[in-house]
């Protein structure tokens, strides 16, 4: 009967640590606001010379028809003397504790490449990335992709996975995973950071569109081509803040009835071995 008593009043106190320990969060955490972008290599910024492209990111989204947030600001701002694309996110997909993808409307980029003809003119192909989510859990960047010749129509090839990382996984920072930093005033508060793993490499697919659309060569024998298809683009990195309704604590007669429960289970214990 000892034993008996003793595996009842551990089996109780497994739960009881076990519910303590639980993260009681989980699910409920919604986004404050998240920063973060990619910053292109060395590779990336000499495909880019090659093809004689820039990047622009204008500070209001250009009204073209079909090309989402037109004059919207910008949460893309690319910065040359760094090669980098900073990124507001203001939406986030989290599941559990853990950080999915994070998501920025009315981000734009442009690579824009003007070349001049024989008599004389210019023409200026463009490719548009708009409103960029992070994949955190398949380690991709997706974007809704765009081209234009001059001042064309839009074309659509909609939402096309851009960059993925050649080693799977999030490091640094939390790893992705969301960190409880306060709790006040029945609110949680809490923040998540990291990057992604490995070298970025662009997907075949949006290699094609981009240098079709730049009108660039898609020969495998093109050393552009082969540039752009083949760099490392470059390393991100993102971070958020977030909150969550802090569940109520227990009033102290919970405390009490817990008690009493553990009381009557030794009390039928020790009646059993009186018995």
């Amino acid at each position: 009967m000892k034993f008996a008593f003793k595996s009842i009043v551990a089996a109780a106190a497994f739960v009881a640590v076990g519910a303590a320990s639980a993260t009681p969060y989980a699910g409920t955490w919604s986004v404050v606001s998240g920063s973060g972008g990619l910053t292109f290599s060395a590779d990336a910024l000499s495909a880019l010379s090659a093809s004689g492209s820039t990047v622009v990111t204008a500070a209001t989204i250009p009204t073209i028809t079909g090309l989402p947030g037109a004059g919207a600001t910008n949460t893309a701002v690319y910065t040359k003397a760094t090669g980098n694309v900073s990124l507001s996110f203001n939406t986030a997909t989290i599941t559990g504790d853990a950080l999915t993808s994070l998501q920025a409307a009315n981000s734009l980029v442009q690579i824009r490449r003007t070349t001049f003809n024989d008599d004389e003119t210019t023409t200026t192909r463009s490719v548009f990335m708009a409103n960029f989510d992070v994949n955190l859990s398949n380690s991709t960047i997706f974007a809704n992709l765009y081209s234009r010749t001059d001042a064309g129509a839009l074309i659509s090839y909609g939402k096309q996975a851009i960059f993925t990382a050649d080693v799977p996984g999030v490091v640094g920072g939390t790893g992705g995973n969301i960190q409880v930093t306060s709790v006040a005033g029945g609110v949680a508060n809490g923040t998540a950071s990291g990057s992604l793993a490995g070298s970025l490499r662009m997907n075949g697919t949006t290699a094609n569109t981009v240098l079709t659309s730049l009108g660039l060569s898609t020969a495998a024998t093109d050393p552009v081509a082969t540039l752009v298809r083949t760099a490392n683009w470059g390393t991100t990195n993102a971070s958020g803040t977030f909150t969550a309704p802090a569940p109520p604590v227990p009033e102290p007669s919970t405390y009490v009835l817990m008690g009493l429960g553990l009381v009557g289970i030794a009390a039928v214990a020790r009646r059993r071995r009186a018995a």
